[in-house]
């Protein structure tokens, strides 16, 4: 520690004269801009270079993106303000969502809207009636199993018997309150144990129940994400 010392200061007697020179020059400009400026226009001036380097360090190094990419998300997001450009971007909205209006009105025509709730209540038949007025809006026939994503039905007879079956048993449950439901927190329990038996999952493998396929893709994506995040990952790719 000693003999570094004379080294540090051997260093700075060599460079003595240019740390006083600049040490001058910036004493000289400091007493030039108090000379020149009241001391608000400085409180303005320091605020105003303040705001501009913490605007460029967040541009920086504040986003996920790279630079190139938020260049052209800026260049983008500010030429949709020309009002060509607005006007197209609202032409090819407008023909879309007419194009899905006029698609999705084909099954339902001359079907008068329900715009309120009745001032008295449909007797049981009469509703029975209007729900079955429902389904006969269904024109496409997903039930021969052609239809990709939509309902997964099985050919067996007994199925929707036991569709009905379990919805009579369970329809008026909430698996949010598992204390007092301890029958479907028991169920819940045994398919998420069942489907990390098939995985090969030991005793610390756990899981929930989602309410379909597109959620529990979704929470499949925020799981790894949220693993990347925890090893410090702050830009994973999916």
């Amino acid at each position: 520690m000693g003999s570094a010392r004379p080294f540090y200061t051997q260093i700075l007697n060599n460079y003595e004269p240019q740390l006083s020179l600049l040490y001058e020059k910036t004493r000289s400009l400091n007493d030039k801009l108090l000379d020149s400026f009241t001391p608000l226009q400085l409180i303005a001036m320091a605020s105003v270079v303040t705001a501009c380097g913490i605007g460029l360090y967040q541009f920086l190094f504040g986003h996920d993106e790279d630079i190139p990419t938020r260049i052209k998300q800026t260049i983008f997001r500010l030429a949709r303000h020309i009002p060509m450009v607005q006007r197209e971007i609202a032409k090819a909205r407008n023909d879309t969502l007419k194009s899905v209006y006029a698609d999705m009105a084909k099954s339902i025509q001359g079907h008068k809207f329900a715009k309120a709730l009745p001032e008295k209540g449909l007797a049981k038949d009469e509703l029975i009636r209007k729900l079955e007025n429902y389904r006969n809006f269904e024109t496409i026939s997903y039930s021969s199993g052609k239809v990709s994503g939509c309902v997964y039905k099985l050919s067996k007879s007994d199925t929707n018997e036991i569709y009905t079956t379990a919805f009579n048993l369970f329809g008026d449950t909430n698996p949010l309150h598992a204390d007092v439901f301890p029958d479907i927190r028991t169920m819940e329990a045994e398919v998420v144990r069942c489907v990390a038996t098939m995985f090969h999952g030991d005793e610390n493998v756990c899981g929930t129940m989602t309410s379909g396929g597109t959620e529990s893709l979704l929470m499949a994506c925020k799981t790894y994400r949220d693993m990347a995040l925890a090893k410090g990952i702050k830009n994973p790719e999916m």
